[in-house]
């Protein structure tokens, strides 16, 4: 959970309404926020909300409880202005680090205090939303040091420059050997011959993403007037929104936006654009949910104090929310907003009316079966996450565009994914463990989640079994004598048919078919074996339950 550190004073000043502290606790409330300590003026703040990378700053906070309390209401206007400044945007990053969104910020008021916030906003955006700068990282130059456009390029690795808080110039490969930044994001760009670079037109450097800034237009201080802010990354999407979250902080400041038009060769792009995106909700879904009887006037006005417009159509709202809200994306993520805005504290609990006694479902009875089965089998059960990661589940099975339900913001890459198959993490597991004895025969009874159209989400979750032997004569009829235990242990009747798949081995591989249960049994090829870094032979088993 992202926690920061505000002042009263700056955050009245921004507010233009005198909060106590109490008050201020108590409007925290609205933005998933807690005071965690005071110190002085100083009040350190625990921001429950891991998705919304615009609350992470006193500008952030302030915005949003403008709207609670009337200051502001509906959607926050940002204009932008042209700056005529152009960012050339080279394809020689492509598999480096593609992606670059940029604005100029002029008139900025700089304080010490706006520092602190500044940075504090820019590391913990980068950390958090970025995910230790490996999706974004965020920098900021003196304007009036950045001559005419820019360009963001793949340098030479011999290329040098001063980097912030050094005196004499070093080279790129230099950088991330003995500069502190480069010690510690050095991992994201080490392994290549050419490194990302942003110049200016004079040539000079501005920072090498997303590692450090130069210290000549890299530094800003409280003599700053004029910033230009740089967000690289691989999403554009995602830098967009980081752009725009920093825009927002500095604009809150008195400062004026201007765009940049981006050239990624044919394409040409503008940062930042400030948009909306819209969903319709169900009134009558808003009260089920809550438990209330709203009427849709009074809905809209809740609306407004989270920062959106409703537009009433019958029974529909449709809810216009801005476009850097990235955590919208169900209904339910704005009956929250709703409720948050209404104040839980005023919501009324009532009484539980329907006594109901608990039991197991069926299909937990049924899975639990299939697992005493298992261990009757003599198989070691283990459990794995249902979140994983492309390389297990895509890369290291040879399989090329598999479709998956991805997580929009992982906080790692190991997360990014819901697993379409158990087999992976189990080999997988199997790579952590190949230096205990052998024979090893382990088994999980699990969840997969796969991509729907004909459900309300649009993801479908299955069980599944799942068994992996590994010892120096696993094979085929092995793992076809336990799928024939199974089968009759549950009354299942089932067919295989031969097949070829990516990471087992021809001629040894079938797929099972057993009503609307599927399935695959087989061996596991040798290039399979290599990238999970097993010696030992494997045979597989998975099956829908």
């Amino acid at each position: 959970m992202p926690t920061i550190e505000i002042s009263l004073k700056d955050f009245n000043k921004l507010m233009k309404k005198n909060f106590s502290l109490k008050e201020l606790k108590e409007g925290l409330f609205f933005v998933k926020g807690e005071v965690d300590a005071v110190e002085e003026d100083s009040i350190k703040v625990d921001l429950k909300d891991t998705n919304r990378a615009d609350l992470w700053s006193t500008e952030g906070i302030a915005r949003e409880l403008k709207g609670q309390y009337g200051i502001e209401k509906g959607l926050p206007k940002y204009k932008v202005k042209k700056s005529g400044r152009k960012a050339v945007i080279d394809s020689n990053l492509k598999g480096i680090r593609p992606k670059g969104a940029y604005a100029v910020v002029k008139g900025v008021k700089v304080t010490e205090e706006f520092i602190v916030q500044l940075i504090q906003l820019q590391e913990k955006i980068c950390e958090n939303f970025g995910r230790k700068r490996k999706e974004i990282a965020i920098g900021l130059f003196d304007l009036d040091k950045v001559k005419g456009n820019v360009r963001y390029y793949a340098a030479p690795a011999s290329m040098e420059f001063v980097p912030l808080g050094f005196s004499e110039r070093m080279s790129l490969r230099e950088i991330l050997l003995k500069h502190p930044k480069g010690k510690d994001y050095g991992n994201l760009i080490e392994k290549f011959e050419e490194f990302p670079l942003l110049v200016d037109s004079g040539n000079e450097v501005l920072s090498m993403p997303p590692i450090i800034n130069s210290e000549g237009s890299g530094k800003v201080t409280t003599t700053t007037k004029n910033l230009f802010v740089d967000v690289t990354g691989f999403n554009q999407e995602l830098i967009d929104t980081a752009l725009k979250v920093v825009c927002m902080a500095l604009a809150d400041r008195g400062g004026s936006i201007e765009s940049v038009e981006l050239n990624y060769g044919k394409k040409k792009l503008t940062s930042p654009v400030f948009g909306e995106k819209k969903i319709v909700i169900d009134l009558r879904e808003v009260n089920s949910v809550l438990g209330m009887n709203l009427k849709a006037k009074e809905a809209v006005k809740l609306l407004e104090k989270k920062r959106m417009n409703g537009k009433v159509k019958g029974n529909k709202i449709e809810v216009s929310y801005p476009d850097y809200r990235m955590d919208i994306i169900h209904s339910m993520d704005v009956i929250e907003d709703i409720a948050v805005a209404f104040d839980y504290n005023k919501m009324i609990p009532e009484k539980v009316k329907l006594f109901t006694v608990g039991k197991g479902l069926e299909e937990e009875k049924r899975l639990e079966e299939v697992r005493e089965l298992c261990i009757g089998f003599g198989l070691q059960e283990v459990i794995t996450f249902n979140l994983s990661s492309k390389e297990i589940q895509e890369e290291k099975m040879n399989l090329r565009k598999a479709e998956f339900v991805e997580i929009a913001n992982p906080i790692s890459s190991n997360w990014e994914v819901f697993r379409l198959s158990i087999i992976p993490e189990l080999l997988n597991f199997l790579g952590r463990n190949k230096l205990y004895s052998y024979p090893q025969r382990i088994f999980e009874v699990g969840k997969t989640v796969e991509l729907s159209k004909g459900t309300e989400t649009g993801v479908k979750e299955k069980n599944k079994l799942c068994i992996v032997m590994s010892h120096s004569k696993a094979n085929f009829n092995e793992m076809k004598s336990v799928l024939e235990a199974i089968a009759l242990n549950l009354g299942l009747k089932y067919s295989l048919k031969e097949a070829v798949v990516p990471f087992l081995v021809d001629g040894r591989t079938a797929l099972i078919n057993s009503g609307e249960r599927k399935g695959v049994i087989g061996e596991v090829n040798q290039n399979t074996l290599d990238k999970f870094g097993l010696e030992n032979k494997v045979s597989v088993l998975e099956l829908e339950l």
